[in-house]
């Protein structure tokens, strides 16, 4: 029998899945709204008494994953996790993991015909490669990368889709850039999970 905990993010997961399942199958309601995300349930506020949660469930519950999902400026982002079937990488791997989150409304700045290939089914190894370019192995908080900033000028991550991320600093705000021509401004962040930390950007990476 599943424990409490892990049955909520299941079924969180699910409820997320489904609906951006439905959004790829109905591509003239994505070019309206790209994936009916709005409605994104929020991980429930009743949980199982500490004494029913095992570590593991902890950690999925304090999780990147859970993390990005709890967090208003990345629904979308989380949707398209969902709909890549990344999220049992980023809630039940040890990583640890820098996830660099882009905003909704970076994501809404795509081209409506960008967003609905996203959405495609058929083009999802490209959604995948998209994504993992959001995502460091290791963790990067900011003193850490402050540190290595303020030592070397720079600080370069290289992404699980392969891309470089160069991490610079004007004035008080971090700058991420992907080589590609993409330059976000950190607007939140870091903030911590049991296996890694997030960062929110205001701008999509490797999106091309």
């Amino acid at each position: 029998m599943l424990r409490p905990s892990t049955f909520l993010i299941l079924s969180l997961f699910a409820l997320l899945s489904f609906s951006c399942k439905n959004d790829a199958q109905n591509p003239d309601r994505i070019e309206s709204e790209t994936i009916a995300v709005d409605t994104v349930p929020q991980l429930p506020k009743k949980r199982a008494s500490k004494k029913d949660l095992t570590p593991q469930d902890i950690a999925v519950i304090k999780s990147v994953m859970a993390r990005i999902m709890n967090d208003g400026y990345l629904k979308r982002f989380a949707s398209y996790l969902v709909t890549a079937e990344l999220t049992d990488l980023l809630s039940n791997q040890d990583g640890p993991f820098t996830v660099f989150g882009p905003t909704d409304s970076a994501i809404e700045s795509l081209s409506a015909e960008k967003r609905k290939f996203y959405s495609n089914p058929e083009n999802k190894s490209q959604l995948i490669e998209m994504l993992k370019s959001h995502i460091v192995e290791g963790n990067f908080d900011k003193t850490t990368l402050m540190r290595t900033i303020d030592k070397n000028g720079k600080a370069k991550l290289k992404t699980q889709s392969g891309i470089i991320l160069t991490v610079t600093k004007s004035g008080e705000d971090l700058i991420v850039a992907d080589g590609k021509g993409a330059t976000g401004k950190v607007i939140k962040g870091s903030v911590e999970g049991s296996n890694g930390v997030i960062y929110v950007v205001d701008a999509l990476l490797n999106a091309d």
